[in-house]
């Protein structure tokens, strides 16, 4: 994901791979990863952090501390930083060392939710009233152990907190286990500030079963806007060719961190698994749980 990004962007390229300490999750992979983009293995990781502009961290916990006792001064790009939990994300966003840790949800850059977010701040639909999100996934690599709230969920949750800011109210959630291989499927309807409704669905299809659905609709005293992020820009009719927004949100991700600007912080991050916990606790239970 990243790699092809870096490789489309005319401002970014690729210096070199640290591998992480001997024994962390892909130390082995590295010298094939570094390689295949042609560039080396980085063993002085101070002194490539002096070098680079950003860093994209792929780690397990063990090899982020390691990188964060390096304390980097760039932009740190933290894959699916959601798995690490709310204790860790909150400890992480009170830990200096961390100060410019951004997680890697990418969804909050695509031009469409930035159209969403920008219509809040200047008040353009009136008073915000209801968001509701779609999010269906093909199967991919399948579901994970952490279940698929935590692991493609976020990504919706991030988009719906960079529109709407930190969410402060409660949760339902249900929680539907379905196929073979069995996937899930996750209903959620939060009450994400006093008078503003957010409902969301997340879901991954089965194995054969293509394409992706991936939009959200924003409702408001004074109108209404949806956005379909899966969707081309436009098709051109007759020749059936689709068109993009131009960079993809991934790119668009990199390149404005690279300039040290904007992301998803740890604390802002720890806020939305709380609505992750309580979704969870929400479907065990069947009742409202508040946002810890």
């Amino acid at each position: 994901m990243f790699a092809p990004a870096i490789a489309a962007s005319e401002l970014l390229d690729v210096a070199g791979v640290w591998p992480g300490p001997v024994g962390a999750d892909g130390y082995g992979r590295a010298g094939e990863l570094a390689a295949s983009l042609a560039v080396p293995v980085v063993a002085d990781l101070v002194g490539a952090l002096v070098r680079a502009d950003a860093v994209v961290a792929c780690l397990d916990p063990n090899a982020l501390d390691v990188l964060l006792d390096a304390h980097p001064t760039v932009p740190v790009l933290l894959d699916k930083a959601a798995l690490l939990g709310t204790a860790r994300l909150a400890a992480l966003g009170q830990d200096p060392r961390a100060a410019r840790l951004v997680a890697a949800y990418h969804a909050r850059f695509h031009p469409g939710v930035a159209s969403l977010t920008a219509s809040v701040r200047t008040g353009e639909l009136g008073l915000p009233h209801a968001l509701h999100g779609e999010l269906l996934v093909p199967f991919g690599d399948g579901p994970t152990a952490e279940g698929d709230l935590r692991h493609v969920g976020v990504l919706a949750l991030d988009a719906v907190a960079a529109v709407l800011g930190p969410p402060s109210g409660d949760v339902h959630a249900v929680r539907t286990a379905t196929g073979d291989p069995e996937t899930e499927t996750w209903t959620l309807a939060v009450r994400w500030h006093p008078g503003v409704v957010v409902t969301l669905l997340v879901s991954r299809g089965q194995p054969g079963v293509g394409g992706m659905l991936h939009r959200y609709r924003l409702m408001g005293s004074e109108g209404q806007v949806l956005v379909d992020l899966a969707a081309p820009a436009l098709a051109l009719v007759g020749e059936g060719t689709p068109v993009g927004y131009g960079p993809s949100p991934v790119q668009l991700e990199l390149e404005t961190l690279a300039r040290g600007l904007g992301g998803t912080t740890m604390a802002d991050l720890a806020a939305v698994s709380r609505v992750i916990d309580a979704a969870e606790r929400s479907a065990a239970s069947g009742q409202v749980q508040l946002l810890d």
